[in-house]
């Protein structure tokens, strides 16, 4: 989209005819019109020299316009915009007869815990696959306002965060598509306990025999 402006100060340039770097104080910015988001994307150049300046907007504009071309958006979904538009999709899912309503409430239930940890304002593009390695260490942290969550609670959680970063990378809306959670302790540490504690298959066996013995 050509600019509407056809005339510059002396503390303006145009970039390929879409876009504009200007003076603001001592350093240049990068100002272009993005169509298909209907807003300015807008950067410091963090330079002083005009010929640097023209150089970065030139490499600020090409950026632009190649991710444009893909398909991938310059802004941003906060983490509670991006959860509004996974359960959208998946009441979709609800209506089409893919999954059941109580499902749909629990996906929401997992993601209203994971936006209590990342914070609802946090940048989707800005988040890394390591920023959920203290989900779990979180998540059972003991409160006043509730019990602990228990381990295959929070795995099915993970595994629900995840779901919905896969989607928004298929999407275009995050840079990464899930989250590196650290690995949770084994869950069966217990059965070992309860194994011992009781008998095996061959030990009735055993002891049906002896009782017969005894009996007969």
């Amino acid at each position: 989209m050509a600019l509407k402006k056809q005339t510059f100060e002396d503390d303006e340039i145009a970039i390929f005819d879409e876009a504009i770097i200007y003076k603001r104080g001592d350093y240049w910015h990068f100002r272009m019109w993005l169509a298909g988001e209907g807003k300015y994307a807008r950067k410091s150049l963090k330079t002083r020299s005009r010929s640097t300046a023209i150089d970065k907007g030139k490499a600020a504009y090409l950026e632009l316009y190649a991710n444009a071309q893909a398909g991938k958006k310059h802004f941003s979904l906060t983490t509670k915009e991006a959860v509004a538009k996974y359960l959208e999709c998946r009441r979709k899912d609800v209506e089409a007869g893919i999954i059941v309503s109580g499902r749909w409430s629990t996906i929401k239930t997992h993601l209203e815990h994971w936006l209590e940890f990342i914070g609802r304002d946090t940048k989707i593009k800005e988040l890394e696959r390591t920023d959920c390695e203290d989900y779990f260490h979180s998540r059972i942290k003991k409160n006043k306002k509730a019990l602990p969550a228990s381990q295959t609670t929070i795995a099915n959680e993970q595994s629900t965060i995840n779901a919905m970063m896969r989607w928004l990378f298929r999407n275009n809306e995050a840079v990464i598509d899930g989250f590196d959670f650290k690995k949770l302790p084994k869950i069966d540490k217990k059965d070992d306990t309860i194994r011992r504690s009781t008998f095996t298959p061959a030990e009735i066996d055993d002891i049906g025999v002896a009782i017969g013995s005894v009996l007969g």
